[in-house]
């Protein structure tokens, strides 16, 4: 009973407090360097660790990460859904419709402003991810603790994070394509964290893949490292080695192929041997996704990243430093520490069809 009498608290916060929701289409026209994090989180039974991870480190220490001098932002707003089935007492029956939990912003010290929008519950066993990503994007209010986000800042990077540890049972009438496409026209990164396994090994903790979906970055637990991971190259069909529950891949793979977003592997969060190395890895990559812009601002953006406008994005400086070093426009961070020849730059599009393709070479120097 008390689970039931929440959610119609739940559903009523929301039809009041946000009865206006952000508008997507209109300019950001405020001063703040802002940050929208929008989880859309599973509440089935088995979700409870996972749940306590995005609550207590990923989340926290995003916030600190983007508020410090490296990002500088302003404001961090939280918004969080959950999905599943619910049950109504009333009528007896459940129901698919996706909860709003809560909005609230952030700190630089990691807290929340309240608490409760971290309040996940765990019941259910029906999960339609496509529904809930709608969802949770269509119900993001205008304003956020008093603070109206378009009056007040002046870019909004965007990044929504999907947790699920199931294949999708289908609800919506939607598709994998429509739902890539939504999430690109309002201008955001997606991230899943969901039910693979890559090359039958925890410690490869989640991966970008190329629109092709043969090319991929791979982020791998090492100790000897910074942070305690590295990435690395993976050449081929990812379907060739990244395994999947049930229909995972067509369900959620495929919303982040060839986006600047990344799919995580949820075996490797609930792993203890790679637990605290997929938070550092995890939220590295969350950090670098929402300051780079790569989602567009309240708009989205078009020729350059995921959106259907024509924002205008900042590169990042890039270019190689040190020996093995290497940084790219967006922001992602390779070592190689071979001998071979590299494509370092190549634009078949550059002057107008003239064409790039630099070249460099690495030896060996003992």
């Amino acid at each position: 009973m008390k689970t039931c009498l929440y959610l119609a608290l739940a559903g009523s916060l929301l039809s009041s407090a946000a009865a206006e929701f952000f508008d997507y289409t209109a300019p950001a026209t405020g001063a703040d360097k802002c940050a929208l994090i929008n989880v859309v989180m599973d509440e089935s039974g088995s979700m409870g660790g996972d749940q306590e991870f995005m609550k207590n480190q990923a989340l926290p220490t995003m916030a600190r990460e983007l508020f410090s001098s490296q990002y500088s932002y302003d404001s961090v707003f939280l918004c969080s859904f959950g999905f599943t089935d619910y049950y109504n007492f009333n009528t007896g029956s459940y129901s698919k419709t996706p909860r709003f939990v809560g909005c609230t912003k952030m700190d630089a010290s990691g807290g929340y402003a309240n608490t409760d929008v971290t309040a996940w519950i765990l019941t259910g066993g029906f999960e339609d991810g496509w529904h809930a990503l709608d969802y949770a994007m269509e119900n993001v209010p205008a304003s956020i603790e008093g603070q109206n986000l378009l009056s007040s800042c002046a870019t909004i990077d965007k990044n929504i994070i999907l947790v699920t540890d199931e294949d999708r049972d289908a609800y919506s009438a939607d598709t994998a394509a429509s739902v890539k496409a939504d999430v690109a026209s309002k201008g955001y990164v997606l991230n899943a964290v969901v039910n693979i396994g890559i090359d039958n090994d925890n410690a490869n903790l989640g991966m970008k893949i190329d629109a092709a979906g043969t090319n991929s970055t791979i982020y791998k637990a090492d100790a000897s490292a910074t942070d305690g991971y590295t990435q690395a190259i993976k050449l081929g069909a990812f379907t060739g080695y990244v395994s999947d529950a049930g229909t995972t891949h067509s369900d959620y793979t495929a919303l982040i192929v060839g986006t600047t977003g990344a799919v995580w592997s949820i075996n490797s969060l609930r792993d203890s041997a790679y637990a605290t190395t997929f938070a550092n890895a995890f939220t590295d990559v969350k950090v670098e996704e929402i300051s780079s812009g790569t989602g567009g601002s309240s708009g989205g953006c078009t020729s350059n990243c995921q959106g259907t406008d024509t924002t205008t994005i900042t590169r990042k400086e890039s270019g190689p430093s040190g020996d093995p070093h290497f940084t790219t426009w967006a922001n992602e961070h390779y070592e190689y520490h071979g001998q071979c020849d590299l494509t370092l730059i190549k634009d078949d599009h550059f002057a107008e069809g003239l064409g790039l393709d630099i070249h460099i070479r690495t030896k060996v120097v003992r």
